[in-house]
This record gives C-alpha cells, sequence and structure tokens, in this order.
C-alpha cells in the first residue's frame, strides 16, 4: 500500500513541475503581450498624430487650390462688366450724340 501512496506522490510532484513549467512560460507569454499592447497604443497615437496633420494639410492644399479659381472668377467678372459698361457707354454715346 506504501508504494501505491509513493507513486501517486511522485506522479503529482511530476505534475506539479509540469504545471509550474507551463505557469512560467505563460508568464513570460503574458509579459510578452504587454509590450505588445503598449507598441499597438503607441501606433494608435502615432496613426492618430498622423491623421490630424494629414486633415490639416488637406484643408491648406484646398485653400491652395481654390485661390486661383477665385482669382479667375474676380478676373472673368471684370471682363465680363468691362465689355457690358463699353457697350453701354457706346449705346449711350449714340443716342446723345
Amino acid at each position: 500500500m506504501e508504494e501505491k501512496y509513493m507513486q501517486m506522490i511522485i506522479e503529482n510532484n511530476q505534475s506539479v513541475k509540469s504545471a509550474h513549467k507551463r505557469l512560467d512560460k505563460l508568464e513570460s507569454d503574458v509579459g510578452e503581450i504587454k509590450e505588445l499592447t503598449i507598441a499597438v497604443k503607441e501606433i494608435a497615437m502615432e496613426t492618430k498624430a498622423l491623421r490630424e496633420d494629414n486633415n490639416e494639410m488637406n484643408n491648406r492644399l484646398k485653400k491652395i487650390e481654390e485661390k486661383p479659381c477665385k482669382n479667375w472668377d474676380k478676373l472673368s467678372w471684370l471682363i465680363i462688366s468691362g465689355i457690358a459698361t463699353s457697350i453701354i457707354g457706346f449705346l449711350l454715346g449714340k443716342i446723345l450724340i
């Protein structure tokens, strides 16, 4: 009977050693996961900052692209106004003379 208990104790000790090895491996894995989580968080923060910078640059580029269009619209309006004024002036000059 004692031999049976000794065998059970030996098997339990082996099982405990195996469990400790697995726990040590899990602790290592958890440490790596924590490091990975921190790295992902840093990447997310950098991505957010890059997105904000990109949005700011897009807004500035949009303003730069719209400026020539606004100038062209002003020039077109001035040319049309000038032609219309010339025609009206010519017609009034013919009528009054």
